[in-house]
Formats: C-alpha cells, sequence, structure tokens
C-alpha cells in the first residue's frame, strides 16, 4: 500500500472522530443553546462532513466550515460571553481584558481567520485562547459549532492543533522564554509575545526577561495585559522601570485602544529595538460561572461550599491562637482566605512561596497554599523546603485535568518525602493529618481534591474508618468483587460500587500501610484498583507488589477538559462501570468483611 494513502486515511479516520466528538458535545450542550444557534450549529456539522476529505487537520476543516456561512455573531465581546455561558466555566473577565490587544493583531496582521499567522507571533497568556477564536469567528474562521464546544473538547488553552503556533498543556508562564529562544535563533525577524502581568510573576518570566538585556536581544516585542489580577488580586503593580532595566523601549498605553496599542506595536518594530508595551487594562472576578451558580464564600453552609474554600477555617482552629504563618500563591480564594485574614499572596511566584516559608522561624507554624501544578513548577524548590523545614504544611489544590495538570504528580511527591504523603478530599480528613503531625513538628504534604461538599457528606455518611488512611463502604449485601480507589476517584467509585452492591475502600495515601484492608483484599474473589494517575508506580501497582495478587486496573492519564458539573476525570468511572457490567460479573452470597 502506498504509504501516503495510508497516512490520508488515518487522518480522515482522526478527523472524523474529532468531529463525532464536537457532535457529541453539542447534544450535551442543547439545553443551553438557543434554537437558532443549535440549528445553525448542526447546519454547520453537516458542511463539515461534507468537506472533510478536502481537509487534513481540525483547523483546515474549521476554516472551510465557517467560510460557508455568515458569523452568527457579530461582536467579540458578545461572542465571548456566549462561549462562556454555553461552556458554564472559563476565563471570561481574562479574554475581555485582552480583547482590544488581540484586535490590534489581528489588525496587523499576526493574526487571520486560521489563526496565529506565524511562528513570530507567541501567545504566552494561554488561557485566552477563546479571544481568538472569536475574533476569528466575525472573520468566517471559526464556525458556532466548534465556539459551542469550548472546554470540551476545543481546548480553552492556547493548542496547535487549532491555529496557534505553540501549544501549551497550561494556561501561562512559558511564553516569555518561548519568545526569547525565537528571537535569539531569528535576529533577522521581529518576534511578538503577549503576556500578562499574573505571568511576569513566574520565575521563568523573571529570568527570560533578565536575558533580554543582557543578551541584548534587540527583536523581540514584549505586549503585556496590565490588569493588576491573576485569581486573586496581585500583590503589587507591575513597575514599567523593572522592565526598562531590561527592554530598550517601554510604552505604556490604554489597553483598551486597538488603535493605540496597533501603533505602539508598528513603532516597536520600526525603532529595531527590544520594546515592552504595558497595556493599562480593566479585568473582573477570574472565573466565569453562570447565574446561580456562583461559587459560595467559605463562611456558608458546608453543605454548599467546596472542600478546598474550607481550609482557612481549618488553619484558624488548628492553630489554636499560635503564631502561624500563611503563603499563598494566587489562590486566596479558593482557600477560602478573605482580606482580612493574615496571609501572603507572592502572586505566582511559586518558587519564593517555598523559600519565604523556609525563612520563617523554625518553631513557627507555617502553609503553603497553592495548586499542584505550581508545585511542579518548582519541584526541587519543594524538595528542599520539606527537608529545611520543621513545621512546614504544604496543601495542593488538585482538579484532575485542569490545565493539563500532570497525573504522575502524586507519585513524583511522594517522592520528595521519606512520609506519607496524603491524597485527600473531606477537610476533616486534612485536620486530623495535620494535627498528627503537629505531635511531633513534622512536615506534611497534602494533595486536596476540591470537591462540592455534598458529595463529601455523602461519603462521610456512608463510609466507616478502617485507619487513618482507609475508609470502607460495604453495603448488606456486598458481593465477592472490592473496589480500591484512591481518593481522587472516591465519590465516582462511589457511585458505581452503590449500584452495583458492592464494596469500596478508599486510600488516602499514595503507599498506605495495607494491613487493615489485607484480609479484604486477598480473600476477595477480584479487586479493581481505580485511580485518576496513570498505572505505572501508583496504586495498583503498589497493591500488587505488596500483596502479590493481580488486580485489575482502571485509570485515565490522558488530558481531560474540565466540564462544569465535575473536575475529576470523566474516563474512569466510565471504564469502571462498563467493566462490572460484564456478563461475568455476579455477586457472591456471603458478604466480605475486614
Amino acid at each position: 500500500m502506498n504509504p501516503s494513502i495510508n497516512c490520508d486515511f488515518e487522518s480522515m479516520a482522526a478527523l472524523s472522530a474529532q468531529w463525532s466528538g464536537i457532535e457529541a458535545c453539542l447534544r450535551r450542550r442543547r439545553a443551553v443553546l438557543t434554537d437558532d444557534e443549535y440549528a445553525r450549529a448542526l447546519d454547520e456539522l453537516e458542511a463539515g462532513r461534507e468537506l472533510m476529505a478536502e481537509c487534513r487537520t481540525i483547523n483546515e476543516l474549521s476554516v472551510a466550515v465557517a467560510r460557508r456561512f455568515t458569523p452568527f455573531y457579530r461582536d467579540a465581546a458578545r461572542c465571548l460571553e456566549r462561549i462562556h455561558e454555553i461552556a458554564g466555566y472559563g476565563t471570561l473577565a481574562s479574554c475581555l481584558s485582552s480583547l482590544n490587544i488581540a484586535e490590534a493583531l489581528f489588525e496587523l496582521g499576526h493574526c487571520d481567520e486560521a489563526g496565529v499567522a506565524g511562528p513570530n507571533l507567541v501567545i504566552g497568556r494561554g488561557h485566552i485562547a477563546p479571544l481568538f477564536y472569536a475574533c476569528r469567528h466575525l472573520r468566517q474562521g471559526m464556525p458556532l459549532a466548534l465556539l459551542a464546544t469550548v472546554h470540551e473538547p476545543v481546548p480553552a488553552v492556547v493548542n496547535k492543533a487549532y491555529g496557534f503556533a505553540y501549544g501549551m498543556r497550561h494556561s501561562l508562564g512559558e511564553g516569555v522564554g518561548i519568545a526569547l529562544g525565537r528571537a535569539i535563533t531569528h535576529p533577522d525577524e521581529r518576534v511578538l509575545c503577549v503576556a500578562g502581568d499574573g505571568e511576569l510573576n513566574e520565575g521563568v518570566s523573571c529570568e527570560a526577561i533578565r536575558l533580554v538585556g543582557e543578551l541584548a536581544v534587540s527583536n523581540l516585542t514584549l505586549v503585556v495585559d496590565n490588569n493588576g489580577r491573576g485569581i486573586d488580586p496581585l500583590p503589587g503593580k507591575l513597575r514599567p522601570g523593572y522592565l526598562a532595566a531590561y527592554f530598550d523601549r517601554v510604552y505604556e498605553v490604554d489597553g483598551h485602544d486597538t488603535r493605540g496599542i496597533a501603533e505602539c506595536i508598528r513603532e516597536a518594530e520600526r525603532s529595531r529595538h527590544s520594546a515592552a508595551i504595558i497595556c493599562h487594562t480593566r479585568k473582573g472576578a477570574h472565573s466565569f460561572k453562570r447565574p446561580g451558580q456562583q461559587a459560595q464564600p467559605a463562611h456558608v453552609a458546608a453543605g454548599k461550599a467546596g472542600s478546598c474554600s474550607l481550609t482557612a477555617g481549618l488553619i484558624e482552629e488548628i492553630r489554636d491562637g499560635r503564631p502561624v504563618h500563611v503563603f499563598t500563591a494566587d489562590l486566596a480564594a479558593r482557600f477560602g482566605l478573605k482580606p482580612a485574614d493574615a496571609y501572603c499572596n507572592v502572586g505566582l511566584a511559586e518558587s519564593a512561596l517555598l523559600t519565604a516559608a523556609i525563612g520563617c522561624p523554625e518553631a513557627a507554624l507555617k502553609f503553603v497554599l497553592t495548586d499542584d501544578k505550581y508545585y511542579l513548577n518548582a519541584i526541587d524548590v519543594l524538595h528542599s523546603a520539606l527537608i529545611a523545614c520543621r513545621n512546614l504544611h504544604v496543601i495542593a489544590a488538585r482538579k484532575n485535568g485542569v490545565w493539563g495538570g500532570p497525573t504522575y504528580v502524586s507519585t513524583v511527591f511522594g517522592l520528595l518525602m521519606e512520609e506519607t504523603v496524603y491524597e485527600l478530599s473531606d477537610p476533616l480528613d486534612l485536620r486530623d493529618c495535620i494535627r498528627r503531625r503537629l505531635a511531633t513538628g513534622g512536615n506534611g504534604l497534602y494533595l486536596m481534591y476540591d470537591q462540592p461538599m455534598e458529595r463529601i457528606l455523602a461519603l462521610r455518611e456512608n463510609y466507616r474508618r478502617l485507619s487513618d488512611e482507609f475508609y470502607a463502604y460495604q453495603p448488606e449485601y456486598a458481593g465477592g468483587t472490592v473496589i480500591l480507589s484512591s481518593e481522587a476517584m472516591a465519590y465516582e467509585a462511589f457511585q458505581v460500587a452503590k449500584a452495583k452492591r458492592c464494596a469500596h475502600v478508599r486510600a488516602l495515601s499514595t503507599r498506605p500501610d495495607l494491613a487493615p484492608v489485607r484480609r479484604l483484599l486477598l480473600n476477595a474473589d477480584e479487586v479493581i484498583v481505580v485511580e485518576h494517575n496513570g498505572a505505572r508506580f501508583n496504586l495498583a501497582e503498589y497493591v500488587e507488589s505488596s500483596l502479590l495478587i493481580r488486580v485489575r486496573k482502571v485509570f485515565s492519564d490522558a488530558y481531560e477538559w474540565p466540564t462544569l458539573e465535575t473536575f475529576q476525570s470523566a474516563a474512569a468511572p466510565r471504564q469502571l462501570d462498563a467493566l462490572l457490567a460484564r456478563p461475568s460479573f455476579a455477586l457472591a452470597d456471603q458478604p466480605l468483611r475486614v
């Protein structure tokens, strides 16, 4: 067979699968689409099937379909609003903040209906991808069908498959460095980078900015959306003098003036010097929610709050009047911290977040609260902090799949400590773990899976505690199958165990002491291990090597975009349900007991 024919066949099959995924998502979102929107989307899907043979990529197909229709939306801001209303989630405020910057890029020809025009434009503010989709839609480059499926399956973070020159697995922090590399290796070409002021807090951004000056890079223009906010308000204002120390020219412009921004970019190109353009913009609340689905503050009833949002209250309870130092990297709101609380927000400077904790008094109680991905960005500094400190409690909020969060994170963290790394979802378990550490002055590393508290309350009601690391659900007529899950997948596994009337055991750490569940697992007809992480070097492998038994593995280590209903992986529960639905699955006559 001709290899090119085989390649075309594979490309066609992949493209067809992508288009089917978009169609399936539209059906799921039918209730939030107007009749006119849904009718247009169906027409576009049909056009896509007709044009598929002429296209090799999803982006080519997107442009081909869009050219057959007049834009459904006529205003970019309204288009962005609908993208987020339909998805029910996203960073609408960030997109609107950069709207005029994007319009200037399209006006100057750096972008067109097919996306970013060339590799010399780097969009470092990765989570504003929907903004470029909206601008393309107005130029007949992105059909409504794709706009209506942003976040699932169309990515909301810049992605090479959807018209960007570079792809990102998470939302920001790398753009300035990418642009630096491009500028160094292409000295006769002008390189343009769009970043946010929060992104410039990142250590990697600071390093790249320093190198622009020290390497005398003269062909780089940095455009900064300066809105004073990340997720939380940033700790301080961006100082033009800081950029002036490394860039030859620094411009300041109204960030909501498209023409003014475009003229600054032109002037920077004409000057043949490195330039930073500070665009002063305004930004509202970071995360979008549909009306009636706004996140609840930490002080509301527990059934309405998220589990991570109760952390601030737990810290107050645990400290019991003792001095405490609390540091966070732009995630105060997620942990329920309020402006009146005594904490230090370092912005997105995750390495400084940890080294600041090292500098605090050894006897003082210290909390570092942020995101698991941020810790992976500063993994060596995290290791240093755990070695150098006492009384340090590092709490990493986890939402599987969000911004491409690595699925192997629990294994990586497990290698940093000789003691247990806990994976938790219930704030009360977090409180108990920290209290046990307080007796010895030891450190703690905790992965907190942010969950709606109604889920946590359901788990509390149905499980009994076996040890510090295990909870068990054993219905009266439990069968011969035992589901063992990491806490990351606890609620999803519980739903399946309840429906199938089989036992479920939740493990609260990466390498738990298996003694309390040894007999239960050894006597089971079948053990199914469910976890978000991949199969290697995780819970399933640990159980097999420790107990010398074979287990069935259900896991999901693929990137999955978040949905409104849950940030948890969707693939693993589907696999588990399918596994237990097989004809060979039967309930035993006698219930299993520990």
